[in-house]
């Protein structure tokens, strides 16, 4: 009997049972390369670092958003489908928990590819606290009761912020949902597309697979002469800028990548949002990152970005030294 040439899955015992020949095999792997090094193409020319993945301010690997989400979807063909929502609503309390199962299906040949839960509670301290003066304290709690972080202000001394329940959870029902929808879509996304090694890994790691280095090992050949004369050409720049009286970012090294202006224009809009001047925004970028605007690498700017999209108005002013009418409500004076 003549071994087949393409590959059939039998059953033998409930277990799937694969078989192949070699060139079978081949073939896959040939494949597998094409896809990969399309995968890496796509990374380089469409994704943008800090739009649709990035590195989220206190966590360590680099995370998918979902606008990136988006346009592996649309590289893959494939459609989002909602298939279960389980809700718990409290009307007493205003505590909400949704579980979502997300689908991802093949637009062509209506298959499913995948599929995945996300859950989100008002629990959560990000949606059950909020931060607030002493005033904001509810009456009848004991402040010395509550979690608090103190704060400098503008005239030397300090001032305290409270951890405190968030009397209005029904505001944020909408807003738990649609994170649960986001977790399930991005992490079924991942999974469907075999790219979840990707992001497991650490985002220097992650970038030199994006150009095409091998990770960890900072190239070799060719790729390690074009990164000598690269960092040759970077030493020269840096020492022509220390010449014109500009020493950059010379102290942190020639891997950092200097911020775009984008990002920078990014955070000018955000502070716009909260009515702050250019100059605001300067000082809140020295206060927090320790560092002038126009010297933030990719990285410090992408975490400022993050930062100050999720920071309050208050926040922001704090940062400031501007902490309203705090002062007279217990701060230092």
């Amino acid at each position: 009997m003549s071994i087949p040439e393409t590959s059939l899955v039998t059953q033998q015992g409930g277990l799937a049972q694969f078989e192949g020949t070699v060139q079978d095999m081949a073939i896959k792997l040939n494949e597998m390369k094409a896809k990969i090094s399309l995968v890496n193409d796509f990374f380089k020319d469409i994704m943008e670092k800090d739009t649709d993945y990035g590195v989220i301010p206190g966590t360590p690997k680099p995370s998918l958003y979902q606008p990136g989400a988006d346009k592996l979807c649309s590289l893959y063909n494939l459609s989002k489908r909602i298939v279960h929502k389980d809700e718990n609503k409290n009307y007493e309390t205003g505590h909400y928990d949704v579980t979502v199962r997300v689908q991802l299906v093949h637009r062509g040949s209506n298959i499913v590819v995948g599929e995945l839960e996300g859950s989100c509670s008002t629990m959560e301290s990000k949606y059950r606290y909020r931060w607030g003066y002493e005033r904001d304290i509810p009456k009848g709690i004991d402040k010395d009761t509550l979690l608090s972080k103190e704060y400098p202000s503008r005239n030397g001394g300090t001032y305290l912020k409270y951890r405190i329940e968030n009397e209005d959870l029904f505001s944020q029902w909408n807003t738990v949902l649609k994170m649960a929808i986001k977790r399930a879509y991005v992490g079924c996304t991942l999974s469907s597309t075999g790219l979840s090694g990707l992001f497991t890994q650490g985002e220097e790691e992650l970038e030199e697979w994006i150009n095409g280095e091998e990770p960890g090992q900072g190239g070799n050949g060719g790729q390690q002469q074009q990164r000598q004369e690269q960092g040759q050409s970077r030493s020269q720049g840096q020492g022509q800028q220390s010449r014109n009286g500009n020493s950059g970012n010379g102290n942190r090294g020639t891997s950092s990548r200097p911020a775009s202006e984008k990002q920078i224009g990014a955070l000018f809009a955000i502070g716009k949002k909260h009515n702050l001047t250019s100059d605001d925004v300067k000082a809140i970028v020295q206060s927090k990152a320790s560092q002038d605007i126009n010297n933030l690498t990719a990285a410090e700017a992408s975490n400022m970005i993050e930062f100050m999209g999720k920071a309050t108005t208050d926040d922001l002013l704090d940062l400031l030294g501007f902490p309203g009418d705090a002062d007279l409500d217990g701060g230092a004076q």
